[in-house]
């Protein structure tokens, strides 16, 4: 008889976990869709202002080029070394940069949203069997004179709001990204400078989302199954922690991006393959 009951009982508890469980993994799905960041880049006042910025900066190129290319000159008729390749390929790096860094970014989004996608569809997996065990464990741990647990429910959720914010706030910095692409590609002309800074912040814009979306997936987790006994007590204070963390990841992929030198790693490899096309293209020349 006791049997029959457990497994009654277990059965029930199943079904209840599976009626919360469903609710989170569709809220980390509609906030994977909501939170995309969305490629406005295809509507003519964007297209306008790109092309606004090609032009400048193409402007800017070739002022830059021709001044550099008379003191190459200069140097070279008083006898000085002087190195024409160097700037031959720092002139066709900041061209190919000026030409495609917006396309780059717009590539930079979907990549971030296809990543996002596959963090907030992986299923929360928690082990149905261990769960209603859990869940009476739970129960008994957190009583109902504790006040602060439903108040740290209610901060992690005041901190979700925010975190929709911060991707709603990503496409319009994506799109500023894409639409001073150009302008920032100039960078490569100086060996790097602001064009360093725009790979940086668009790999970390383009990232956010999903390491957003792996963090939530985290608070949910935590929420539903903490690890140990102590942890279910804890739970509540694990969930706002990782929704917290969640809010400052931002932040702190910004802080590694620029402590890793990972947009300088970025443009070498660019400049790498700017350097192999350009070499193939002269030797396939007719001299």
């Amino acid at each position: 008889m006791t049997a029959i009951v457990a497994s009654v009982v277990t059965a029930i508890l199943s079904l209840l976990i599976h009626a919360v469980l469903a609710p989170l993994d569709g809220l980390l799905s509609a906030f994977a869709a909501a939170g995309a960041v969305h490629d406005l880049t295809g509507a003519p006042w964007a297209q306008n202002l790109i092309a606004g910025s090609q032009a400048v900066a193409g402007a800017v190129l070739a002022m830059r080029t021709a001044w550099e290319a008379l003191m190459l000159a200069t140097a070279r008729t008083e006898g000085a070394p002087t190195d024409p390749g160097a700037l031959l390929k720092r002139v066709v790096l900041t061209a190919a940069a000026i030409a495609a860094g917006p396309a780059l970014a717009v590539q930079a989004m979907r990549a971030g949203n296809l990543l996002a996608d596959a963090v907030a569809h992986a299923g929360l997996g928690p082990g149905l069997a261990d769960l209603p065990g859990n869940l009476w464990t739970m129960a008994a741990t957190v009583e109902a004179d504790q006040p602060w647990v439903p108040l740290l429910l209610l901060g992690g959720g005041f901190i979700l709001i925010l975190c929709f914010i911060q991707s709603v706030v990503r496409t319009v910095e994506m799109t500023l990204a894409a639409i001073l692409a150009p302008v920032m590609a100039l960078g490569f002309l100086s060996g790097g400078g602001t064009a360093d800074v725009w790979l940086r912040e668009v790999v970390v814009l383009a990232a956010s989302q999903a390491v957003q979306l792996l963090l939530l997936y985290l608070a949910a987790a935590l929420l539903v199954l903490p690890a140990g006994p102590a942890g279910l007590a804890l739970g509540p204070f694990y969930f706002l922690g990782a929704c917290w963390v969640a809010w400052r990841s931002p932040q702190m992929l910004r802080q590694f991006a620029y402590h890793s030198g990972a947009g300088s790693a970025i443009g070498s490899v660019a400049g790498s393959a700017a350097t192999a096309a350009l070499t193939r293209l002269l030797t396939k020349l007719p001299l």
